[in-house]
Formats: structure tokens, sequence, C-alpha cells
């Protein structure tokens, strides 16, 4: 009994509530892409649709970054930490996603032109560079960095060094991914928080260096 009395109640109801008004906002920030997958039977013979479509996810990735930031830094009024971050970071998460959906677009189709053909031996560094692009893409979210050049390649520089987190990262997002295709409720609902926090999290040591 003493011990239940020393949970600090309100500090976890806080911040599961804190999680579901972040998953809320990561749905309707990203509605265009689920709508999508609602209709379709099954994405996978349109990849590349999808793909591009995800674009819209970048936006809502970095406000849910920008949220999470917040609430580390003890602002809990997430929804408008959310919304401000979403309307600040839009055009630089948007190119940011965009150019890393025409990246891993192109080297999927490449992947799957040299997949059993002659040039198969170059199937493994082409799955390496989609993944490289991922999450440099990922780590340029964290940072809230614009996409140059220089930006660009120090995440990617740092994705690399940092590989163990970038791969942790990835498995992460893929689990995530297929959660949404596979239990909609369930990846929609409960996981984008938890999820997410951890890439953040991840992706803040990795990018250390460049704050």
């Amino acid at each position: 009994m003493r011990l239940l009395a020393r949970l600090p109640y309100d500090t976890v109801f806080g911040t599961v509530y804190a999680g579901l008004k972040i998953n809320l906002c990561l749905v309707a920030a990203c509605l265009p892409l689920l709508a999508a997958l609602a209709v379709s039977g099954s994405p996978l013979p349109a990849w590349p649709f999808f793909t591009a479509l995800a674009v819209v996810c970048g936006p809502a990735a970095a406000a849910a970054f920008a949220a999470f930031r917040g609430l580390s830094e003890g602002e809990h009024r997430v929804g408008r930490t959310f919304w401000t971050a979403y309307r600040n970071a839009f055009g630089r998460a948007l190119a940011v996603a965009a150019a890393a959906a025409a990246a891993v677009i192109v080297l999927a189709v490449d992947f799957q032109l040299a997949l059993g053909g002659p040039f198969g031996a170059v199937t493994p560094l082409l799955a390496l560079l989609i993944a490289l692009v991922a999450a440099t893409a990922t780590a340029l979210l964290a940072a809230g960095a614009k996409l140059t050049w220089k930006t660009t390649l120090a995440c990617a520089y740092l994705s690399l060094r940092y590989w163990y987190l970038s791969l942790v990262n990835l498995a992460i997002l893929g689990i995530l991914a297929a959660a949404v295709v596979a239990k909609p409720a369930v990846g929609l609902f409960l996981l984008p928080a938890p999820a997410l926090y951890a890439v953040w999290a991840n992706a803040r040591h990795l990018t250390a260096a460049l704050r």
C-alpha cells in the first residue's frame, strides 16, 4: 500500500494523456495517407504511390519530435506545441521527406530490377543506401535541420557512425508502419507516440554534434 501511495499518478496519467493527444494529432496530420491506405486493398503493389504520399508524414513527425522536446522541457500543452511546430516546420520537413521519398523510390526500383538479374550483386549496396536515406531523413527531422548538402552529409555520417541507433530507429519505424497497415486501431491510437518518442530519443543523441 505504501508503494502504491508513492506512485506519481499525476505524472503517469499526464504522460499517457499527452501520448494519446499526440497520436490524435498525428492521425489528423497524416490523414491523406491514412485515407489512401483505407481504400486500398493492399499497398504493396502500389508502393511507389504510397511512398510518395508518405511525404505528408515528414511535417507530422517533425511536429511530434517538437512536442516531445517540449515535454522534456516541462511544456505539457502538447497539442498547441504540435500544431505550432507543424506550421513552422512544414516547408522544411516536407522538403526532407520529399527528397527522401524520391531517393527511396529510385533506389527501390533499381533494387527490383537488379534482384535476380545479372546485377544482383549490387542489391546489398542498394538496400544499405535505402536504409541510409531513411536514417538520414529521420535524423534531419529530429534535429529540425534544413535540407542542405552540409546538414544532409553530416546526418548521413552520424547515422553511419552511430549505426546501432540508426538500426534501432529503422526497426521501430518498420514495426510501426507494419502495425498501421495490419492493425490500424493499435497502429494509429496506441503505438505512434511511444514509438516516435524512442526514435526521437535515439536521434537526439545521434545528432547531438549538430546542436
